[in-house]
């Protein structure tokens, strides 16, 4: 028994050996191969070069500059020239009338004489009906330099209807005031607007209260339009010495 056993035990541990052989060479084997293996792949990723890293490319665009406009000679167009808008008729004076002779009536035709005393002689006709007509339109023209004009009489209307303000007075204010104002033919003012004052807010408030107050004003005459604009200055002066 203790032969056999020992053959079998001979045996037994022959086998394991080749085994245990193989196992280390493959074993060996497979280990070479891994460490190849991490060597190339240390190498290939020590010596493979890193890609470039691509960046995007930045344009700065200028703005287009516009063409120059072409300089194109243009005839010059007409000035304007403002002009004030038509204002009612101001200020008319009445044109003197002329003087128109009035044509000698025609010689009456003259027939012959009668039997007549040769001492009582006939007066001529020219004679008697000449001068007649010549002296009228003398008494009219003197009849109407003797009248005041009515521009006159206006003015020394509203003379009657100033008043110097008070307060203006005890502040020594003086000044002239130019009044446009618009009235009828029955003498009612329609409307009244300084268009240029004296500087002082109270004497251009009492030149318009002059007009409202001369109400009715002189009645236009009857050559004159049915309404009148006139711009008159309304003075307040001081006597300071």
């Amino acid at each position: 028994m203790d032969g056999h056993d020992r053959r079998r035990d001979a045996r037994y541990c022959d086998r394991h050996s080749d085994w245990s052989s193989r196992l280390f060479g493959v074993g060996g084997t497979l280990l070479i191969a891994a460490l190849v293996l991490a060597g190339a792949l240390v190498t290939w990723t020590i010596v493979r070069p890193a890609p470039p890293i691509t960046r995007p490319m930045v344009v700065n665009l200028m703005p287009l500059a516009s063409p120059p406009e072409p300089v194109r000679d243009v005839a010059p167009g007409p000035q304007q020239v403002e002009r004030q808008a038509a204002k009612p008729d101001t200020r008319t004076v009445a044109a003197p009338v002329p003087v128109i002779p009035l044509p000698a009536p025609p010689a009456a035709p003259t027939r012959p004489a009668e039997a007549t005393p040769p001492t009582d002689p006939a007066p001529p006709v020219v004679q008697t009906t000449a001068p007649r007509t010549i002296a009228a339109p003398v008494m009219d023209r003197l009849s109407d330099a003797a009248r005041p004009d009515w521009e006159g009489i206006l003015l020394a209307h509203l003379e009657r209807f100033r008043r110097y303000p008070p307060r203006a007075r005890a502040a020594r204010q003086q000044g002239i005031v130019h009044v446009r104002f618009r009235m009828n033919r029955a003498g009612m003012v329609l409307d009244a607007q300084v268009v240029r004052g004296s500087g002082s807010v109270s004497l251009d408030q009492a030149a318009l209260e002059t007009f409202r107050r001369a109400q009715p004003l002189p009645a236009i005459p009857p050559d004159r339009p049915d309404q009148l604009e006139l711009t008159i200055p309304v003075e307040f002066h001081l006597d300071l010495r």
